[in-house]
């Protein structure tokens, strides 16, 4: 498959309070070179708009493998993997430019949208091929059957601020991570355990994040977003999160998180133990 590379330097904006490439600049890296890979094959930005037509994220899938801090200069691989009828898997990795460090690794699903119904169509056949030169492949998709938040999961609310809209004008596909990572500061404050950036004895990582979305949110929304554990292990544990406007599901997602130092602090293992599926 024909591969393209577009490069970033890591600013200081783009680091966490750890000094750490955070998770939402990740798929916001991601999604720009998407864009960057399909106007280097000849759809631009304004291609799209002439034709009335629009690709949205359907699903996104990073594995966090090594942190990047700030002056790290990245290369960011994508290339496409599949095109089957209104879909595209668009994959992707990111290198440290140097030593060629793994950084992450990164799935995303799109889906193909007429802006004037909002409605799902066909790729055409131009742009199939634009994007896969060396011929259109199809894979199955397996469905998914997100889960139900149990009644202990943590629940909080939230109003869409005008910094979280895009120039789609919906909340941009990245910044949920930054709704799913402050949820569950939240919940585990809520159990005991309290996130401190100023201290160095530790450090809670996001290693996997998987996000479907099923619905924008936009600007003014009240969302309430729902946080529990589905697994606690020694050094880390597996989050679910769901995100609904109205009782109607927007987003679910799947989170992985590792503690840097090794074994989990007793206070984070109760709190987790606490948001765990009873």
């Amino acid at each position: 498959m024909p591969r393209h590379v577009s490069r970033y330097r890591v600013q200081l904006y783009d680091v966490n309070a750890f000094g750490e490439l955070g998770a939402a600049t990740v798929l916001r890296f991601m999604q720009q070179t998407a864009s960057d890979a399909s106007a280097a094959a000849g759809f631009d930005v304004e291609w799209y708009a002439d034709h009335g037509t629009i690709w949205l994220i359907r699903r996104s899938t990073v594995e966090y493998v090594t942190p990047a801090i700030y002056r790290d200069e990245l290369a960011v691989h994508t290339w496409v993997s599949d095109i089957r009828r209104v879909r595209s898997r668009r994959e992707y990795e990111l290198r440290r430019i140097g030593d060629d460090t793994l950084i992450a690794r990164g799935v995303s699903d799109w889906v193909y949208v007429d802006t004037a119904s909002g409605k799902p169509v066909r790729a055409p056949e131009e742009l199939q091929r634009g994007l896969m030169p060396g011929g259109v492949v199809a894979q199955e998709r397996r469905p998914q059957k997100p889960a139900l938040p149990p009644p202990n999961a943590f629940r909080t609310a939230r109003r869409v601020e005008f910094a979280a809209i895009d120039s789609v004008v919906h909340v941009n596909n990245a910044h949920y991570a930054v709704y799913l990572e402050q949820d569950l500061w939240d919940a585990l404050a809520a159990h005991g355990w309290t996130l401190s950036p100023v201290t160095s004895d530790g450090l809670l990582r996001a290693r996997v994040y998987d996000i479907e979305y099923f619905d924008a949110a936009v600007y003014g929304d009240q969302l309430t977003d729902l946080v529990w554990v589905t697994n606690v292990a020694a050094d880390g544990f597996r989050c679910e999160h769901t995100l609904e406007r109205d009782g109607r599901r927007l987003l679910h997602a799947v989170s992985e998180w590792r503690w840097a130092a090794g074994a989990l602090p007793p206070a984070l293992q109760r709190a987790a133990h606490a948001l765990a599926i009873v």
